[in-house]
């Protein structure tokens, strides 16, 4: 078969799966005892797109044509068994026109429930690729897993609905063949197994450990068995599952900033992450950003709680709004001097159940006569762009608990309403390479402009 490869470019400096091309090959023929039976091979033919950031409705459509395998076990499930499914593929996608590092793009697969079962199952692999792999050259074997409740007896399916490769900087979609918004619209693959769920009856799945008012001291929960709530809708296979959080670096991140009419550039390593990282509905979550220096000071020294740095964080996926990330206050500051490390954070509270990214869009170091705004754009001001700053993690479809509503973390926004962005209001200190005296009268003395506050921007 022939493979169309993917154009992909890199939101940083690191790589962007150029996907979609994907070969799941065939995996190990299926053997007749349990523990497990294989599903296939399967030979399918999918549809894909890219998006950037994952926002938008995705472009550079592409093919992507493999044999596809799953693996059930127990082979054969009986009601009240948590089964376990593997997919796997042997060759993997091509990857695209730069250099990919190991681990650069998590693999999620949604698998739909059918016939006497209901709801879904997400199959994961975290780490994929296994190893570096230059650019044009096939990522590897993809081994992605998950596990369901069987809570019915009866004739059931499993049909794979949308396969995800979730690069932080580039996302790649792919469900049935044909071109569409495969992230908002995906159509189920022919990807389906049928079999029959052993015993009699239904069976409600096992209380998860905190539903528990005093688990053993021993007890730990189990991220294999989906924990059931009172008053919430039925557990949807894995999306009760732990699911490792994707936080962002710690990386080296390029951005440019503004002050007045002074641009500059600011390169620090960021670090962009959450907790918890695997909440139910309605938790409180923390979201912090660390960044291990900050840009450079103006001409003019800087008084001791003068300037302040505040981020704003938008919130995608399942989730929507904004998050105001603020730290604390620096320090008398030398004049031309680079500012300290800071850790900003703000909270957010979780809604719906399912993958919520994370994307910091602007950093503002905030004085009450300068603001310097800092982001992706070629004039941070005017022009704003997001950062390639992206972090994900996964909210369950249980409650939260109560120590996840008390959430941690003070922040200044919650991510239910849209937040002020310190755009161009907000007055960050002189800082941040000035053009030595091509501000205000040819000289840095922009100190002398009065104390005051300019409007912020919506």
């Amino acid at each position: 078969m022939t493979r169309r490869r993917f154009p992909v470019r890199m939101a940083a400096p690191a790589l962007v799966l150029a996907p979609l091309l994907l070969t799941i090959p065939a995996a190990a023929p299926a053997r007749a005892a349990p523990p497990a039976a294989a599903i296939g091979p399967t030979a399918a033919t999918l549809g894909c797109r890219l998006y950037f950031n994952d926002a938008g409705t995705g472009s550079s459509p592409t093919v992507w044509q493999d044999t596809f395998t799953l693996t059930q076990s127990p082979a054969e499930p009986k009601v009240g068994d948590t089964v376990t499914v593997t997919l796997t593929a042997p060759t993997g996608p091509d990857n695209g026109p730069v250099g990919l590092n190991a681990g650069d793009v998590p693999v999620n697969v949604t698998l739909a429930l059918g016939g006497s079962l209901s709801g879904s199952a997400t199959l994961r692999m975290s780490s994929y690729p296994a190893r570096a792999v230059a650019a044009a050259q096939p990522l590897g074997p993809i081994t992605a897993t998950g596990t369901y409740f069987a809570a019915a007896a009866g004739a059931a399916t499993l049909t794979v609905g949308r396969v995800t490769f979730a690069n932080a900087s580039a996302t790649t979609h792919c469900s049935a063949a044909g071109d569409r918004d495969h992230k908002a619209a995906p159509v189920p693959t022919s990807i389906v197994e049928s079999f029959t769920v052993g015993g009699t009856g239904t069976a409600t799945p096992p209380p998860s450990p905190s539903a528990s008012a005093t688990p053993p001291p021993s007890a730990k929960p189990s991220p294999s068995l989906p924990p059931s709530a009172t008053d919430d809708p039925p557990p949807t296979a894995t999306d009760e599952v732990d699911t490792p959080a994707q936080p962002f670096g710690p990386k080296s991140v390029k951005l440019n900033c503004k002050t007045l009419s002074s641009l500059s550039t600011w390169t620090a390593t960021h670090t962009l992450s959450m907790l918890p990282s695997n909440p139910g509905r309605g938790a409180k979550v923390t979201v912090s950003l660390k960044f291990s220096a900050g840009p450079k000071s103006g001409p003019v020294p800087v008084g001791a709680g003068d300037l302040v740095p505040k981020a704003t964080v938008k919130v995608g996926g399942v989730g929507s709004g904004t998050v105001n990330l603020t730290g604390p206050a620096y320090g008398a500051i030398d004049a031309n001097a680079i500012l300290p490390g800071a850790t900003l954070t703000g909270t957010y509270t979780t809604s719906q159940a399912g993958l919520v990214s994370l994307t910091v869009t602007n950093v503002v170091f905030d004085h009450p006569q300068v603001d310097t705004e800092c982001n992706a754009g070629a004039d941070p001001v005017t022009g704003p762009k997001e950062t390639s700053i992206v972090a994900k993690f996964t909210v369950k479809s249980r409650a939260a608990t109560d120590d996840e509503g008390e959430g941690g973390g003070g922040g200044n926004g919650d991510g239910g309403g849209s937040l002020p962005t310190t755009g161009e209001g907000g007055v960050t200190t002189l800082i941040l390479l000035w053009s030595s005296a091509a501000l205000l009268l040819g000289v840095g003395l922009v100190v002398v402009l009065p104390r005051r506050r300019r409007l912020l921007r919506s």
